[in-house]
């Protein structure tokens, strides 16, 4: 059973805002090898405030079990609890993390061994090179938005693999796929919370025909979930960073031929339909396991 901390910046549920943090939490609480220690809450898809209060939404409209701590200026509970938990389980503790990456560089300021406590560090983040999905320029979020925080996390040192940018714009989550997850969750919630789930995610994929001219959306961070339980299905390449990473403001790492700061980033999802299986598995054992 793989110890799991889940850092993210869901706003699920949140009108033209990303859903793809909610959809992979649900899949961390179906994941058969996955033990979720807690939900440590960042800003990205939107400001704090509002990831709290989706977070608290989504858990009560779906009926989900899981503790969650926000990573707020004032007072960084989820900072701390990441120091806690791998103090608690040295070595043992794999931390997901979905958005910016202030409350990993924060539990690195509580506790300066803390990258060296992690079993491994899985992110979705970073481009190397401008990002374009559809034909359309798009603007990296997660890196870029704490840029010395990124910094930080990236030459740390510890075990980290990056979904980037490129690679998880291929994870594309059509209509029909989200026609199969709702047939799947059919009976499961009340009437009220499936009208919710299905408002949410009809409402992303709207938005996204009228944004990207497609029916459907990328499935950006559901590839770090997906990886931990089937690492088969990406690529496997390693690349060496830059201690100099001068662009991250736009969340563009620059690699380097040769360096100590040694990462690993798939460049490929391999199989795009069984991935979408795995996932709407995961999702449906996250609500069933409630």
């Amino acid at each position: 059973m793989r110890k799991i901390i889940f850092d993210c910046d869901n706003t699920f549920g949140l009108i033209d805002r990303d859903v793809d943090d909610g959809l992979t939490l649900l899949y961390l609480l179906g994941a058969p090898h996955v033990e979720l220690l807690g939900v440590t809450l960042t800003y990205g898809n939107g400001s704090i405030e509002e990831v709290n209060k989706m977070t608290k939404e989504m858990k009560e409209q779906l009926g989900l079990s899981f503790d969650f701590f926000s990573g707020s200026k004032e007072n960084n509970l989820a900072a701390a609890f990441l120091v806690e938990q791998v103090n608690r389980f040295p070595n043992e503790v794999t931390i997901v993390a979905t958005g910016a990456l202030t409350n990993l560089a924060e539990a690195q300021k509580i506790d300066s061994d803390f990258f060296t406590k992690i079993q491994e560090v899985v992110l979705m983040g970073g481009t190397t090179e401008p990002l374009v999905v559809n034909q359309q320029a798009v603007s990296e979020l997660n890196f870029s938005c704490d840029p010395d925080a990124t910094r930080k996390v990236l030459l740390s040192q510890a075990a980290i693999t990056i979904m980037n940018g490129h690679m998880t714009a291929t994870a594309f989550f059509s209509k029909n796929d989200l026609k199969h997850f709702f047939e799947r969750a059919a009976g499961m919630l009340k009437k009220e919370s499936m009208t919710w789930l299905k408002d949410t995610l009809k409402n992303w994929i709207i938005w996204n025909e009228r944004v990207f001219h497609f029916s459907g959306f990328c499935n950006w961070d559901m590839t770090t979930a997906v990886y931990l339980e089937a690492p088969e299905l990406f690529s496997d390449e390693h690349y060496f960073l830059s201690e100099n990473q001068p662009n991250l403001s736009k969340g563009q790492m620059t690699l380097a031929k040769d360096s100590k700061y040694v990462v690993k980033m798939p460049k490929t999802l391999l199989d795009v339909q069984l991935f979408n299986e795995l996932a709407i598995e995961g999702m449906i054992a996250g609500l069933r396991n409630q």
